[in-house]
């Protein structure tokens, strides 16, 4: 299967079920000679980034959550969950169905509901980061952070593995078949914002809610995870713009499957990058 999607991604026929084996394994999508080369490459590059900026452990702090959030903003999209998302925002309304709503307001609602609940988490966050971090120096809180970004740039990179404490749960298909189109993509989006409430796609997820607590900053977290709310809503952008050019939301789904370990490569030399930015800043 892994070998017929990487040469025909358009190849198989629709879903009916999640099947999460349909995704490519990263040793198959990108060599391990590849991962290495990234892994050193990234790590010279961040070390430079931090050498050359001589940021004050603050402001590294602040710079190396802006550039997480960015990253979790891509990452975290490619799950089944995402293309579940993606189905019922572009898919065209079927016969029948309750509502006139079309995919452009279908994503409108879905954006809304993602924003409506991520913008209070990461806030939240950031106050909670508030309450306790005034006690603990900046540069051990960006030394651990620096230390587990690291970690899970090799995680990411399929060199280690690292715990990964989640909500083992897709988002609720049946409610595809018994809600408008509208409803559905509003009420995903609402269970999407949070992050933590459905399957976590990317490990880069952890170190932005770390870097936001650390940051003590309810502003700094509210605009990562507003940020990251309308980066998840790029699955149902792309689907849109796919079937509007005449693809089928089959071939969407497994031309985003074989991207997505691309994707996780991608991430994985960022968090690598970002670590060696955080500890070189402390030089």
């Amino acid at each position: 299967m892994t070998e017929t999607l990487v040469r025909e991604p358009l190849a198989h026929p629709p879903l009916g079920v999640d099947v999460p084996e349909i995704r490519p394994t990263l040793e198959s999508a990108v060599a391990k000679k590849t991962r290495g080369g990234l892994i050193a490459g990234a790590a010279v590059v961040g070390a430079a980034a931090g050498l050359v900026a001589a940021a004050s452990t603050p402001t590294a702090m602040t710079a190396a959550v802006i550039a997480t959030g960015a990253v979790t903003a891509l990452a975290a999209n490619w799950s089944t969950c995402g293309m579940s998302v993606a189905g019922v925002v572009a898919a065209p309304k079927q016969p029948g169905r309750r509502g006139s709503s079309t995919p452009i307001r279908r994503l409108g609602w879905h954006a809304l509901g993602s924003l409506a609940t991520g913008i209070p988490t990461g806030a939240l966050f950031g106050a909670l980061g508030a309450l306790v971090t005034g006690s603990v120096p900046w540069a051990w809180m960006l030394a651990a952070w620096g230390v587990i970004a690291l970690g899970y740039g090799l995680h990411e990179l399929g060199m280690i593995t690292l715990p990964t404490p989640m909500r083992r749960q897709q988002l609720p298909r049946h409610l595809r078949r018994t809600m408008a189109p509208w409803k559905v993509s509003l009420l995903f989006g609402a269970l999407i914002g949070p992050g933590f409430m459905i399957f976590i796609r990317s490990s880069a997820y952890y170190l932005l809610v770390l870097g936001v607590i650390a940051s003590g900053s309810p502003v700094l977290g509210a605009a990562m995870f507003a940020t990251v709310s309308l980066g998840r809503c790029m699955p149902s952008v792309l689907a849109i713009l796919h079937t509007r050019r005449g693809g089928s939301m089959p071939g969407f789904l497994s031309a985003m499957c074989v991207v997505d370990r691309r994707v996780q490569t991608l991430t994985g030399g960022v968090l690598i990058a970002l670590a060696a930015f955080a500890l070189a800043a402390l030089v």
